[in-house]
């Protein structure tokens, strides 16, 4: 099950450097959007590659905050192909990663190409009640968790969303 809260982000605003963080490369695509079917591509700064199948259930909430979600690793040559077959745009963005003193890990998500400056916070809870409590960060403009149109199915699908 995953449960996660996302709030629309100014790169400007984050409040830590985003240079010193891990991050990586991440190249997605939907080879179905009913069901989600995703496929990704993430490589680290040191070149590492690793390549994910993820199928995704409908909201378990109505507040869209759980999901259930099956991922499985393939090899390149399954990314290549699959990515052959999708739907919609590739989206390209770069995740950037933060631990805070809670534990709790916050990705922020800068997008690329057609979706240059989107930039997304995501934060993934053990509950769902305590991703209800949780108070939305100070830096952020607004959480757009329940909004269908800024899931990442939706921007390959339909590109980026009136904000």
């Amino acid at each position: 099950m995953e449960i996660e809260r996302k709030w629309l982000v100014q790169v400007k605003d984050v409040p830590y450097a985003l240079d010193e963080l891990e991050a990586y490369g991440i190249e997605q695509a939907y080879v179905s959007f009913h069901p989600t079917v995703r496929v990704r591509a993430l490589k680290d700064r040191q070149g590492n590659e690793s390549f994910v199948l993820t199928v995704k259930s409908g909201s378990k909430s109505a507040d869209g905050l759980a999901r259930e979600e099956f991922e499985l690793p393939i090899d390149r040559d399954g990314y290549e192909t699959l990515l052959r077959k999708a739907e919609g745009s590739v989206i390209r963005k770069t995740r950037y990663l933060f631990r805070r003193a809670d534990g709790l890990l916050e990705e922020i998500d800068v997008f690329h190409d057609a979706l240059e400056g989107l930039c997304y916070l995501e934060i993934e809870f053990p509950t769902v009640e305590q991703a209800r409590a949780f108070p939305s960060p100070a830096w952020t403009q607004r959480d757009v968790t329940s909004e269908k149109r800024f899931r990442n199915s939706a921007l390959a699908r339909d590109g980026m969303p009136e904000v």
